[in-house]
């Protein structure tokens, strides 16, 4: 699963899900497909402040990370459109597997009008439920 969190000038918070990320160590940033329709606020928040945090969990078990840092938005690429799709595809499966009713997620996995939001990491944290929830995950 795929959160994202951000925040107006108020520090008044928005949550959203993202429909897939596509992960460039090299350059140390994550893009995020969201969708445009669905998260209007998130994408109207990181216009105006670049502020984001993410978290990335895994729904069999929450081992989670949450990923801090400035984003902007840019063009979802022919790439972005395919994650996507496939991000969608997989957790639809995922969901379905652990007991839950396809009709439930669907609202859960949207693509439609799809944003990308280009996340600079600065920090990372481990959020897993345990001894370590909060701390920061030191670059390997």
């Amino acid at each position: 699963m795929i959160i994202v969190g951000s925040s107006d000038d108020g520090l008044r918070a928005q949550i959203a899900r993202a429909a897939g990320a596509i992960v460039d160590r090299a350059q140390g940033r994550v893009d995020l497909v969201v969708s445009g329709w669905q998260w209007p606020d998130t994408i109207a928040n990181v216009r105006r402040n670049g502020r984001l945090a993410v978290t990335f969990a895994r729904p069999a078990d929450y081992v989670s990370y949450q990923v801090k840092g400035r984003a902007a938005i840019i063009p979802a690429s022919v790439a972005h459109r395919a994650r996507a799709q496939r991000y969608i595809e997989a957790m639809t499966e995922t969901f379905a597997g652990l007991g839950l009713d396809r009709a439930v997620v669907a609202p859960w996995l949207v693509k439609r009008e799809p944003q990308v939001l280009r996340l600079s990491i600065e920090t990372v944290f481990v959020q897993t439920p345990g001894q370590k929830a909060g701390s920061i995950l030191e670059p390997s």
